[in-house]
């Protein structure tokens, strides 16, 4: 009995030691060009990191909208898995909000904006790669 309870207590030990990371590489988008683009989801820790460079010809048009616009930038949120899809914490108030949704199947990102219980879904960008692995911490 006690070498049940050793094993069972070692396998729990290794089991927390993993982390569950998803990758989404080399995304494109048909508003914006970029020269990196990933997308790191850390499904046991609940993030999304965001690692963007805008390529020159994007950099300049946002600019011209919007002076506070870096070239390169790194966001995070907050993220849970739904359906067999990863979403993103909802941001916005209660009568218009977004989320992001990212499905693994079809290497896909779409944003869910809802307006006043109207509720739209488009593509945002489709990735080249999506790496899933575990990570040994």
């Amino acid at each position: 009995m006690r070498k049940i309870l050793l094993v069972i207590l070692f396998q729990l030990l290794i089991s927390n030691s993993f982390a569950n990371i998803v990758i989404f590489e080399n995304c494109k988008s048909n508003d914006y060009s970029y020269e990196k683009n990933d997308y790191t989801l850390n499904l046991n820790e609940g993030t999304m990191t965001r690692k963007f460079i805008y390529d020159d010809e994007s950099y300049r048009k946002l600019r011209l909208n919007d002076i506070t616009t870096k070239k390169e930038n790194i966001t995070n949120k907050q993220i849970m898995e739904q359906n067999n899809l990863i979403v993103t914490e909802i941001s916005g108030y209660p009568a218009f909000y977004t989320q992001m949704i990212f499905n693994k199947n079809e290497r896909s990102i779409k944003i869910k904006t809802v307006l006043n219980n109207t509720e739209g879904v488009s593509l945002i960008s489709k990735c080249e790669n999506v790496i899933n692995f575990k990570k040994e911490s």
